[in-house]
């Protein structure tokens, strides 16, 4: 068994799943204006409080989950958040915090990326060598499979298909540049 995070602009789910791919059971928790005010102790808590009532309520010990993975949109790197503009969360030691209330291996990953690997396991993907896969949700994100395998990106962690510059005289995005439409902004500024 193990235990799912997906980390997202709006919302934070929990489930526990089996090794199958299968949800046993999913929480959520919406992310009000006032948990936006200290965003990385409503993060903690709501992991901490929703998973120990999963495990209480499918009578499970900690011990007998293998790992936890979390899904969070934006850049992480070993264990650290780096920036989630949707989230509002920036150079998070989400790992390292987390530790202190669980022993089991903990691992983040780009949303996106995650959902990919999911589609790819489990779902549409589970037949084809070569796909790209767009998530659509506070934000745009996806992964791409070449052969079978997803590329790794050298510079960021998602492939950043919905940061991209429809027009350049856009509303400005939360991560300070300009975007077209409500849920597509870029990441970085275009050479013109």
């Amino acid at each position: 068994m193990k235990i799912g995070i997906d980390i997202g602009g709006s919302h934070i789910a929990i489930g526990l799943v089996e090794s199958k791919g299968k949800i046993v059971i999913k929480k959520e928790k919406n992310i009000s204006k006032e948990d936006r005010k200290d965003i990385y102790k409503f993060i903690e808590e709501t992991i901490v409080i929703t998973t120990n009532q999963i495990l209480k309520e499918c009578k499970i010990e900690k011990q007998e989950i293998e790992q936890i993975g979390i899904a969070c949109p934006g850049t992480s790197k070993e264990g650290i958040v780096i920036k989630a503009d949707n989230v509002g969360i920036y150079n998070y030691p989400i790992i390292e915090r987390l530790q202190k209330y669980f022993s089991m291996p903990i691992k983040i990953s780009n949303d996106a990326k995650c959902a990919g690997l999911c589609e790819k396991k489990y779902g549409a993907l589970k037949t084809n060598k070569d796909a790209v896969f767009i998530c659509l949700g506070t934000g745009i994100g996806g992964a791409v499979f070449m052969n079978g395998k997803m590329l790794q990106p050298k510079r960021y962690q998602g492939m950043e298909l919905g940061h991209i510059t429809i027009k350049k005289d856009g509303i400005e995005c939360k991560c300070g540049r300009k975007r077209m439409f409500r849920s597509i902004c870029i990441n970085e500024k275009v050479k013109r």
